[in-house]
């Protein structure tokens, strides 16, 4: 995929959740009695919650979908990439029901040396793994329903990225999710004040814009990559 075409994915879907919150923002503002704008604006704070979440799920499947397809091998790629790739031999390595043929029957209890013969086989298999081709699987990505800072940064860190590279959006961010789970909880019945809301929609906005700035600046520089 090239980058413009990676670019175009991120903005088309930016673009409709940007203008679904703009749609409900000018349905609120149609509403005469501050108290019900007020209610209004606490459902429609939810959903630029949501919006924030889906758009990280979006984003960052996206990233992992074209460095799956670059059919790339886990040599090329930066560890932990290759690591998302090793998935089942890390489960066979640990598998403390995988026993050495040698000693199944003779030594069928001895657990350190079963252990050392997962790992003599998961060493000889090296060169074999890393010629394996990079295929991040299914559900590497996950929000947790819980986007904050905790959340990114290990997502970030999941695609080989600095864990800190979306600072500057961390802190309202984490306020929005704060509030978001204040209103699930039964609190802010009297609803969200305008000038509150109007910063929660632009913490939208520069969430949204961060994470596309950031993997959009990754996928172009190939950081996927173990040379960079």
């Amino acid at each position: 995929m090239s980058l413009e075409h990676f670019q175009l994915q991120l903005e088309a879907e930016r673009e409709w959740r940007e203008e679904e919150i703009r749609f409900l923002d000018n349905t609120q503002r149609t509403i005469e009695d501050e108290n019900d704008r007020n209610k209004i604006r606490r459902s429609i704070l939810c959903l630029i919650y949501a919006h924030i979440e889906g758009f990280v799920q979006f984003s960052f499947s996206l990233y992992i979908d074209v460095i799956n397809k670059k059919g790339l091998k886990c040599s090329d790629v930066k560890p932990v990439i290759a690591a998302a790739t090793l998935h089942r031999e890390f489960i066979a390595l640990q598998n403390k029901d995988k026993k050495s043929a040698l000693f199944r029957r003779s030594l069928p209890d001895d657990s350190g040396l079963h252990k050392l013969s997962r790992q003599i086989d998961f060493v000889e298999s090296i060169h074999q793994i890393q010629n394996q081709i990079v295929f991040i699987p299914e559900g590497y990505v996950n929000t947790e329903n819980n986007v904050g800072q905790q959340v990114l940064e290990k997502l970030l860190f999941q695609v080989g990225l600095e864990y800190k590279d979306l600072k500057e959006i961390y802190s309202p961010l984490n306020r929005l999710l704060n509030v978001r789970n204040d209103i699930s909880h039964g609190k802010r019945r009297h609803g969200i004040e305008d000038k509150e809301y109007q910063e929660f929609i632009a913490c939208c906005k520069s969430v949204i814009s961060g994470i596309s700035r950031r993997l959009t600046t990754a996928y172009g520089r190939r950081e996927f990559l173990l040379t960079g």
